[in-house]
């Protein structure tokens, strides 16, 4: 059996390599990864099955946990997964045993539609895991089991087919990356146990956004409006990747932590902000919150268009540098959706 030492070595060759290796050797990394896996899964007893093929249907794996088998499917490509991909693995899922549930891995994460695309009015019996859980398991040593039980809660309680394992942590001098939970394993009650991060302990603000461009966008406001008003206070922002699910993660967060910072909300309205917020009012399940809808997107107080973003690609690098000029006090003067995420990164 290989040690979790040998493990993360493994890992971090296969994350080592070059965006810019040719196409050989990321498909060697694909198949590399799937045998890193299956050793990871040895490593933490889950019975592991490598790829099979019932009826014609091709299965990465399975897994076995506290009497209950987990069908897998792991993807490692360039881009973002979306929405289809998912269905056609929920295609293999709903076809087997009454109860099954499956695991999806996608190291290169998911479009930001494809969450709540697959949530919309389905029966939910999947699980959805990025490099980020990843590197918890493995880099962090939480474990995958660990990780896998939190997930499988977060979801069973929740709803949160995708619940984050790390956020940012924004001051008026950097922005890092923060843990949302220290996993921990009862071995007396078989229960995983979250704990807030040792450092910060605790943010002045929870911030809960759509998307990873969303994050890159409000972290870098969030930094420059600190810097400028010359506060001390720290504002730790998560991505739930999807609208719906946004009550979701905001509820299995807080239900995690009973957290005393207040919450805001930052979601698109989508040209229907009032039905937004209705969603919102429905949806979370305690009271310290309050939201943020620009209308239609985020994008609008960036004055860019969200359909030219994606002809061009790059949408993150392009929110990112214009969040970095932006005129805040004149956008504050004129949006009250901004107005809101201002006076709450400040406190005010």
């Amino acid at each position: 059996m290989s040690s979790l030492q040998e493990i993360r070595n493994e890992y971090e060759k296969l994350t080592g390599l070059s965006a810019d290796a040719d196409g050989n050797a990321k498909r060697r990394r694909g198949y590399d990864f799937e045998r890193l896996l299956n050793k990871l899964f040895v490593h933490d007893d889950l019975e592991p099955r490598t790829g099979f093929k019932p009826a014609g249907e091709q299965i990465d794996g399975s897994l076995y946990l506290d009497g209950r088998i987990y069908l897998l499917e792991a993807k490692w490509h360039a881009d973002p997964l979306p929405a289809s991909t998912l269905y056609q693995f929920k295609g293999k899922v709903d076809g087997k045993l009454a109860g099954t549930i499956g695991i999806f891995i996608s190291m290169s994460g998911y479009a930001e539609d494809a969450v709540d695309a697959l949530i919309l009015g389905k029966a939910l019996n999947i699980v959805l895991l990025d490099q980020r859980d990843m590197d918890a398991a493995i880099v962090r040593g939480s474990g995958f089991k660990n990780v896998l039980k939190l997930k499988l809660r977060k979801a069973a309680e929740e709803g949160a087919i995708y619940f984050p394992m790390e956020g940012k942590l924004v001051t008026a001098e950097k922005t890092s990356t923060v843990e949302i939970d220290l996993l921990r394993y009862d071995h007396a009650t078989g229960d995983v146990i979250a704990t807030q991060p040792a450092q910060p302990a605790a943010a002045d603000l929870l911030i809960v956004c759509e998307g990873d461009s969303d994050r890159v966008v409000i972290a870098t406001l969030a930094e420059r409006i600190l810097a400028t008003a010359g506060s001390g206070r720290s504002i730790k922002i998560l991505t739930a990747m999807g609208k719906v699910t946004i009550p979701r993660v905001a509820n299995a967060m807080w239900n995690t932590f009973h957290s005393e910072s207040k919450v805001l909300i930052v979601v698109d309205g989508d040209n229907d902000p009032t039905g937004t917020a209705t969603m919102l009012g429905k949806g979370l399940e305690f009271e310290e919150w309050i939201a943020a809808i620009p209308n239609p997107s985020i994008e609008t107080w960036l004055n860019l268009d969200l359909e030219t973003l994606r002809r061009r690609g790059g949408k993150i690098e392009q929110s990112r540098r214009a969040a970095e000029t932006l005129d805040i006090e004149a956008l504050r003067q004129r949006d009250e959706q901004f107005a809101k995420l201002y006076n709450a990164i400040l406190g005010a």
